[in-house]
Order: C-alpha cells, then structure tokens, then sequence
C-alpha cells in the first residue's frame, strides 16, 4: 500500500521511502502492477476477516484447515 501512495516513483524515492535497498525496488514495481492498490486493500480486508474467524469469532469452531481453504478461494477469485 505505501508503495501505491508514492508520488515519485523513482527507484531512487522508492527505496528511500520504503527504506529498502534500490536493488529490490524493481520487485517492489513488478508486484504493484499486479496487485493494484484496490486488490491489496481488498487482500487485507480478507486476512482481517479471517483473523477474527480463527480467534473464534462468527466461525462456529471450524478447523483451521478449513478456515485457510476458505480464505485462500476468497483472495483468489
């Protein structure tokens, strides 16, 4: 997400703001096309949902396993 935020986009600014090293910042660029920023958010939402699940919360005592097959076809599809 912050990645998505960055006004310049420089590899430069880019491994600067995410404090990472310039080498890595292609990858940082490679991933961004392919999870646009409503994607990422939406990924996020999920693994939210599904922490409160596997807390125990609105889950019903479901096995793990099934909690992680749950989640894993809702980030998915």
């Amino acid at each position: 997400l912050h990645y998505h935020g960055l006004n310049d986009k420089s590899p430069r600014a880019v491994a600067s703001s995410l404090r990472i090293n310039p080498y890595f910042v292609s990858e940082y660029s490679n991933a961004a096309r392919n999870y646009p920023m409503k994607k990422v958010s939406r990924i996020i939402s999920i693994l939210r949902e599904f922490d409160v699940k596997s807390k125990g919360v609105g889950a019903n005592a479901l096995p793990q396993r099934d909690l992680l097959k749950e989640m894993l076809v809702k980030i998915l599809n």
